[in-house]
């Protein structure tokens, strides 16, 4: 490949993902601002000045095109909040740390209803409920290594499974989220501190 060709494709492939990166923002501004179906082939497009036939060049379809796009919006935040449980501060600081993300997310209006959309979305799209559900297992993955070691100093309750208590522990967090997202009046601080005291070991652990 001569140097020219060379830099023809390297362009090519600058402007191809540029294009993906527009159409991706493009649909995510319209799910939050019409809802899920508002993301058309057409309507992506024009909000992306692009013609409509990158729309399936760059992805199978618009619902393909729709599940990137909120994944791609959300995966920020959340891998955010995933790097507070992964510092080697104690556990209880991480948690509420994560909890002040959430509250971020909650004032946030587009995180907010991106998550909500891809909730809905996904009791009828497997596809989508298979991404969600890869993100709770990424928390269960990170969750349960931090206990492990909570257990061992003898901080965090050793009578379950540090596993099944990530799985739960991450189903207590995600629960706190859509309470939030209805602004129901919960003090973070509050709801921190009981969940902390439910990890703590019964007193007959305690060193």
């Amino acid at each position: 490949m001569t140097k020219s060709s060379a830099q023809s494709e390297a362009e090519r492939a600058a402007s191809g993902d540029e294009t993906r990166t527009r159409l991706l923002a493009a649909a995510a501004e319209l799910i939050v601002e019409r809802g899920w179906a508002a993301a058309t082939t057409r309507a992506v497009a024009e909000r992306a000045e692009v013609n409509q036939a990158l729309v399936h060049y760059h992805f199978r379809s618009v619902d393909a095109l729709r599940r990137a796009a909120v994944t791609s919006a959300l995966q920020p935040p959340i891998e955010a909040a995933l790097a507070e449980l992964m510092d080697d501060r104690p556990l209880p600081d991480s948690i509420a740390l994560v909890m002040q993300q959430i509250e971020r997310w909650c004032r946030e209006v587009s995180v907010g209803v991106l998550m909500a959309e891809a909730l809905v979305r996904a009791t009828r799209d497997p596809s989508m409920a298979r991404s969600l559900g890869q993100s709770i297992r990424s928390w269960a993955e990170v969750l349960a290594p931090r206990l492990e070691l909570a257990q061992a100093r003898g901080v965090v309750r050793r009578d379950i499974a540090a596993p099944r208590m990530a799985l739960v522990l991450g189903a207590f967090l995600d629960g706190y989220y859509l309470q939030r997202l209805t602004a129901a009046p919960f003090d973070p601080a509050e709801f921190a501190e009981t969940l902390i005291g439910f990890l703590r070991p019964p007193q007959e652990e305690m060193p």
